[in-house]
């Protein structure tokens, strides 16, 4: 999220400078992003490249959650265990590498080893899909299971990443003013924990034991938003929580932290965070379905493709993330160009211009993402979801500005 108002973090102690002037700078930094991005894709996730693991909810888990685990490196854990004089004095490729490989340790022990073959083997069956095969008998393949299971894995980082983002901006050292790292991010994160692992069995969970048949009644209720949102889909639970996680996001890049940083005593600070972000999210939520709705008509109980409420409210995220996107390249890689603004000024340049370039950069991937990254035609196909590409370029950035200091358009200030 690349917070400013953290006065206890590395990235509000640090300053970057750019490398050469600004507009060059942040060009620079924008085609090597490019030439990341296409490779990644290319190498990872495209049906056509070399792992093909866009299908499209596998690659959509790994990503969303790489992109979570880099908020907690980064604004829980505050960079720990690396010292501040490693984070000054390194080379940012060498920085950038043991970052990029403590994200993907914690993938590994997180997901793979606690979810995946721990409870996936011996508690829960839904996440680990060669569980499901084996013990379902529901019906499943390899492939259907495989993707009942990256969806359980989506829904599972949907609260973490709001409960996350709410403890990083809304809380951090208040609760605990005297723990140092590790201790503090523990802390908070068990905090985290806690209420994120209820807040998944209350809203994904009953969709997740509906999407087999029979119905999973025995373990889990029948979905009770399905009168509210006229879907069992819990994607409406997801469209709501994402979006609110979005707007952070928008603020922190467009705003300069507005205006979650006005408010400093507690338990202000964390309702605002808390009440504020659920109320903008709903705000974005609602007026894309709107929009949605001019442009298809309303959805109906039973429609396929874009007629599926389940299908809009998650697209409302796809569409949140074409404009998180540029929102984060406006501020990571031309913010500088930025400064002399008010923050007013900034904010209200950077959100046409975050809104004008992500309606072009969703255009531009519908149009020729089937030819340049190997995508399915159409804006709702079943085997598509542009959010996975999205979020991969998400976490690309992060690596990018927070894990390598803007290399190689900027660099820190000594």
């Amino acid at each position: 999220m690349n917070s400013p108002d953290n006065p206890h973090g590395w990235l509000a102690e640090r300053t970057l400078e750019p490398r050469w002037n600004p507009l060059v700078s942040g060009l620079v930094n924008l085609a090597v992003m490019l030439a990341a991005t296409f490779a990644c894709w290319w190498l990872l996730f495209s049906t056509s490249g070399v792992y093909q693991l866009y299908t499209p909810l596998l690659g959509f888990s790994l990503v969303i959650w790489l992109l979570l685990i880099t908020v907690w490196q980064t604004e829980i854990f505050d960079f720990w265990p690396l010292s501040r004089n490693f984070l000054r004095q390194a080379n940012p490729l060498a920085k950038g590498g043991a970052l990029t490989a403590m994200m993907l340790g914690v993938y590994a022990v997180f997901i793979l080893g606690l979810f995946f073959y721990l409870i996936g083997t011996y508690g829960i069956t839904y996440f680990n899909w060669h569980s499901l095969t084996t013990h379902g008998k529901l019906g499943q393949d390899v492939l259907s299971a495989r993707e009942t299971t990256s969806w359980a894995y989506i829904a599972l980082s949907v609260p973490f990443f709001w409960f996350s983002v709410v403890f990083a901006l809304g809380v951090g050292r208040d609760v605990w003013p005297t723990l140092n790292q590790p201790r503090l991010g523990l802390a908070n994160w068990l905090f985290v924990a806690v209420l994120a692992l209820p807040a998944f069995f209350l809203l994904f969970h009953p969709h997740i034991g509906f999407m087999f048949y029979p119905a999973q009644i025995y373990a889990a209720v029948p979905p009770w938003w399905k009168g509210l949102a006229q879907t069992t889909s819990s994607e409406f639970s997801l469209g709501i929580i994402f979006d609110s996680v979005i707007m952070v996001f928008l603020t922190i890049h467009l705003w300069r932290g507005r205006p979650w940083n006005l408010v400093e005593k507690q338990p202000w600070r964390f309702l605002l965070l808390a009440i504020g972000s659920l109320a903008l999210g709903l705000a974005l939520f609602k007026t894309q379905l709107a929009i949605m709705d001019y442009m298809w008509d309303e959805a109906y109980i039973g429609g396929q493709n874009e007629a599926n409420f389940g299908w809009r409210y998650s697209h409302t995220v796809t569409m949140g993330a074409f404009i998180v996107v540029p929102a984060m390249v406006l501020n990571q890689q031309f913010g500088a160009l930025f400064k002399r603004l008010g923050t007013l000024a900034a904010g209200l340049l950077g959100t046409v211009l975050a809104v004008a370039l992500g309606l072009g950069f969703a255009w531009l991937y519908y149009e020729f993402g089937p030819a340049l990254l190997g995508v399915c035609e159409g804006v709702s196909h079943p085997s598509e979801n542009a959010a996975a590409f999205l979020i991969m370029i998400m976490v690309l950035l992060n690596i990018q500005d927070n894990f390598m200091d803007g290399w190689p358009g900027y660099r820190l200030k000594r």
